[in-house]
């Protein structure tokens, strides 16, 4: 650095810049607070995906907005670093989506309706990841104000959401409308494991968080249905029957159901599980062909291909299965995100993209694997 004349103005700047390194060091040496240098992806997906006001769009629904994709935009902007445009989605969120009378946040806004909130049942996904980003930048930013607005959304969530049976532990997708006497309707992709993990350490005396990482990931293996018994996008619960397929669903592997594995492969682990997607993924590949979504009653395969984020998870799969089998670095080839191909990959799918990059660096935190991130060819 030059020094200017004044050399009290130099000493000065001199020290911000050493705060400014000493700020970001600090936040890598914490767990789970190191995330990518690679501001280009952010870039991309904020200008996609964020308003200016900090309002995240989910461009594939008719540019609505709701918990899960406020709560995915600041677990992004954490793993960026970008602590501006986190407390911009942040205050967007607590602004417009808080408007029951608990800490759950309503699950849709809608643009163009007054009111833009007409139901205001939450999604404990959307909650789930909210809570999560804010103990994260709380614990990697040592900022207070997160932490406890974290504090208060995990402790409606437990008090809420969360159902003790005889199968264990249960999350309902919802406060309102997945009771029906002794029936559950439940989300399999609801268990984000890698969120219960962050909220078991911010709450360290409340034993459901460690109870929804070991119980859910031997629910996850009760929940197969199908030629390759996978996991179903919905699935109902009674004391009677067990886990089956509710009649208000289409009974797919779908959509929801493609977060299982991804949320298993980054903080969980069940190789049982993913063995038998790997397997199923394999075989359409052997087709030449990814579909969406599979019918888990009739095997029927669905006509239109996978999109970029179920690609990118399915890719994923493959690799922690391999890296685990083989006990060596495999090669994990996901569907680049260039500025070109973004543009034709809406909020859903790119999110999901991008969550696989995240997912694998975890894994091989965890098993000593290389995840070697280079685009797919063609892809």
């Amino acid at each position: 650095m030059r020094c200017p004349r004044n050399l009290y103005l130099c000493l000065a700047v001199a020290t911000a810049l050493i705060l400014v390194a000493t700020d970001v060091v600090a936040a890598q040496a914490i767990p789970g607070c190191s995330g990518s240098t690679d501001k280009a992806e952010w870039s991309r997906y904020k200008q996609r995906f964020m308003s200016k006001q900090g309002r995240i769009i989910d461009t594939g629904n008719g540019g609505v907005s709701h918990s899960e994709g406020q709560g995915f935009g600041m677990r992004l902007a954490v793993y960026y670093g970008e602590r501006d445009d986190f407390e911009r989605i942040w205050q967007w969120t607590r602004h417009h989506l808080y408007v029951r009378d608990d800490e759950l946040a309503a699950w849709r806004w809608r643009p163009d309706s007054d009111p833009h909130i007409d139901d205001k049942n939450n999604a404990t996904d959307g909650d789930l990841f909210i809570a999560w980003s804010l103990a994260l930048a709380g614990r990697c930013w040592d900022n207070q104000d997160y932490l406890q607005a974290a504090r208060r959304i995990a402790q409606a969530i437990r008090s809420k959401l969360i159902k003790d049976t005889a199968a264990g532990h249960l999350l309902l997708p919802g406060a309102a409308g997945f009771v029906h006497g002794d029936v559950l309707t439940l989300n399999p992709s609801y268990w984000v494991f890698p969120a219960f993990a962050e909220l078991e350490r911010l709450e360290p005396d409340a034993p459901q968080w460690a109870a929804l990482i070991t119980e859910g990931q031997a629910l996850m293996d009760q929940m197969r249905f199908g030629r390759w018994q996978l996991v179903p996008d919905w699935v109902q619960w009674s004391p009677e029957a067990g886990f089956s397929l509710p009649e208000q669903f289409a009974p797919r592997f779908g959509y929801d159901a493609i977060r299982v594995p991804l949320y298993l492969i980054w903080q969980a682990d069940n190789a049982e599980i993913l063995s038998r997607l790997s397997r199923y993924w394999e075989e359409q590949r052997d087709w030449a062909w990814q579909p969406d979504w599979i019918d888990l009653k009739t095997d029927a395969i669905s006509s239109y291909g996978a999109p970029a984020g179920i690609r990118a998870v399915s890719e994923l799969t493959g690799f922690a299965v391999a890296s685990t089998t083989n006990g060596t670095a495999a090669f994990l080839s996901l569907p680049a995100l260039t500025a070109e191909q973004q543009e034709g990959i809406d909020y859903y799918s790119s999110s999901l993209s991008l969550f696989a990059r995240i997912a694998a660096q975890s894994w091989c935190r965890r098993h000593g694997c290389l995840a070697a991130q280079e685009p797919a060819p063609g892809r």
